[in-house]
């Protein structure tokens, strides 16, 4: 028994007895509900320790083979999803850098062969001045011919 509880009891009697409240009445009743409170808190102490210890133990037998084995294919799955992603993005690049350098084959081949058509325009239009000359020319024969055949 403690201090304090001796000392409650032994003025218990004496307090019932005069009938009157006191100041150290009041201090003996703070005294036992303080007791009661601490007595109360270490009771929930024990009790959260229990539960904090019993938390623990279930935690570690919760963490199996099984539940190894979960989170390994978790992993893998995971893994599985960055490796798709990556060779999707890789594919995707590799698409884009095939059709920018095939446009740019494209482009090049529509320059030559725009600079082709010019190039074969002008040798067309200088061909059919060529023909122009050549008619001309052999019009002035025929008709240097039918002059001659006329004077005879």
């Amino acid at each position: 028994m403690t201090e304090a509880e001796a000392l409650r009891q032994k003025q218990r009697p004496e307090r019932m007895a005069t009938g009157a409240y006191t100041v150290k009445d009041f201090q003996l009743e703070v005294l036992d509900r303080l007791d009661q409170v601490q007595e109360l808190a270490e009771a929930l102490d024990d009790s959260w320790s229990k539960k904090l210890e019993a938390v623990r133990e279930q935690k570690l037998l919760k963490f199996d083979s099984r539940t190894l084995i979960a989170l390994g294919a978790v992993g893998v799955s995971l893994a599985g999803f960055v490796i798709q992603a990556a060779r999707d993005t890789a594919r995707q690049d590799n698409e884009i850098e095939t059709t920018k350098a095939r446009v740019l084959r494209l482009e090049q081949i529509a320059t030559t062969n725009t600079e082709a058509r010019i190039r074969a325009e002008v040798q067309m239009g200088e061909l059919q001045q060529g023909q122009n000359e050549i008619k001309d020319m052999i019009q002035a024969h025929d008709n240097a011919s039918k002059k001659a055949q006329g004077k005879r």
